[in-house]
Order: structure tokens, then C-alpha cells, then sequence
């Protein structure tokens, strides 16, 4: 906040109640994730679009920044916690992404392909929450490791491509 010439005050001021703050850092983070996973899978060839959102979100780089990757895996404890509007804004962009972990499987639209989605999402969120919460690096990967190769996302189709840095707000949307 002193970066951008605001005191806790004046930055507050700017939202009707913790609530909106919430609902609004909610808003923005889901988005982003959201974004960043649709862009790794529109680069991607359509046959392979999957493995490189797997192999992004299972990533070390996803496990160490939790600041630009997926805040569900980063929060998604805290979300019971939480008021209706900011728990709605959560369950928006979790939807989002099982419907884009959907629609690049192999058996989109088939019968049992959303619930599918849904293990796949559940595995992902909860992998990262593993990996960040163990003090040794070497149980870590192997957690990453592990599930990787049970959802058929191996090191060597893909490359991790989240990036260094949060997206802008403008790029969010784009």
C-alpha cells in the first residue's frame, strides 16, 4: 500500500465492509486463475491442451507461488470461514474451472465426463495443498510426481508455463 501512496485507511475506504474487500480479492484471484489456465490451454495443441494445464498446475512453480497461481489451493481452507458472497465468488471460479478441465478432456460430453472433471479438479486443488504443506522437498515432488503420472500428465509432454507474475487486470479479461 505505501508503494501505491495509500495508508490502510484510505485503501479500506475504497470498500463498503471486510466483506466486499473479500468478495472483490475473490473476484480478481478466481479470474486470474481462470485466465491463466485458459491461456495455457488455448497455446497448447487441442490433443495435448489438458496435459499442459495438469503439468502447469502440478508444477513446482505453481507449488511456490502460491501468490499467482490457483487460490483455491492457496485458500480454499479459509473458504468455510467465509461469508456467502465470498464463498460464492469461490464456488464461480471453481465451477469455471472444471468446466475448462472438461472441455479439453478426451471425453467431453460423453456420460460420467463432469463428474470426471470434477475428481481431476479435486485431485489438482488438493496435490498443491499437499506439496505446499510438507517442510521436505524431495516428499513434495514426489507428491507432484506421483499424480502427474496417475493422470498421464509426464514432465516430458509439456513444459510449465505459469507465469513469473500476476496477470494484470486487463489481461484477466482478455
Amino acid at each position: 500500500m505505501k508503494e501505491a501512496g495509500l495508508t490502510h485507511g484510505g485503501f479500506y475506504a475504497h470498500f463498503a465492509s471486510r466483506e466486499a474487500l473479500l468478495v472483490e480479492l475473490s473476484e480478481r484471484a478466481g479470474a486470474q486463475a481462470v485466465a491463466i489456465f485458459s491461456r495455457i490451454t488455448a497455446a497448447a495443441p487441442a490433443e495435448t491442451a489438458l496435459q499442459a494445464l495438469l503439468r502447469t498446475y502440478l508444477s513446482e512453480t505453481h507449488v511456490k507461488q502460491p501468490d499467482i497461481g490457483c487460490p483455491i489451493a492457496a485458500l480454499g481452507t479459509e473458504m468455510p470461514r467465509q461469508a456467502p458472497p465470498v464463498r460464492r465468488a469461490a464456488t464461480r471460479h471453481i465451477k469455471e474451472m472444471i468446466d475448462l478441465i472438461s472441455r479439453h478432456s478426451a471425453d467431453w460430453g460423453q456420460a460420467g465426463a463432469h463428474e470426471r472433471a470434477l475428481v481431476t479438479t479435486a485431485t489438482l486443488v488438493g496435490t498443491v495443498v499437499l506439496a505446499r504443506a510438507v517442510d521436505e522437498a524431495a516428499l513434495s515432488e514426489s507428491v507432484l510426481q506421483a499424480v502427474r503420472s496417475h493422470l498421464g500428465a509426464a514432465q516430458d509432454l509439456v513444459t510449465d508455463a505459469l507465469p513469473t507474475q500476476p496477470l494484470t487486470p486487463k489481461e484477466t479479461q482478455s
